[in-house]
């Protein structure tokens, strides 16, 4: 079967950008995973998710699996948050470790409302308690302390949201 030139070449385009594109196009996940938003669970209701994370490098194996999130809309605009994740890590050349890893607590307060001009925004700070046992891998050793703020705007049907901290 012969092709016509003009469609080999517009193929061949085709291929090659998609090849582009699908390399160097990065993919973010929205709440709750590396992003998240002003909005705290509602009052009286809970978000359970179990989830896992991992990463392998020459040098180790690193899995935080089953990883446990816990949020309760515990007042109005305020949120209690709880992550406790399974500790798993396999250095290279070693057998794996395994155990509790870090423990994560926080709390999400809104205090600004969305209105037709602003945006909800609220704080999320969050502490990183050093529950793993460091000697095996497991945690970090240290106490880390997060202090996020998080934008929210609608606009019709889109909304976008982001924050920094």
């Amino acid at each position: 079967m012969k092709m016509h030139p003009h469609r080999s070449g517009r193929l061949g385009l085709a291929l090659l950008t998609t090849l582009l594109l699908g390399t160097t196009i990065r993919l973010q996940a929205g709440p709750p995973f590396r992003t998240d938003d002003p909005e705290p669970v509602a009052l009286g209701h809970a978000e359970v998710y179990l989830s896992a994370l991992g990463a392998r490098t020459a040098e180790a194996q690193i899995l935080a699996a089953p990883l446990l999130e816990f949020n309760y809309g515990a007042l109005p605009d305020l949120q209690l948050h709880l992550v406790v994740p399974l500790a798993q890590v396999k250095p290279a050349g070693e057998p794996w470790a395994r155990g509790c890893g870090d423990t994560e607590f926080g709390m999400k307060y809104r205090f600004v409302q969305e209105t037709d001009v602003l945006p909800q925004v609220g704080l999320f700070p969050m502490v990183v308690v050093p529950t793993g046992k460091t000697e095996r891998g497991l945690g970090s050793g240290h106490t880390a302390v997060y202090l996020p703020i998080w934008l929210q705007k609608s606009f019709g049907k889109w909304t976008t949201y982001g924050g920094y901290g």
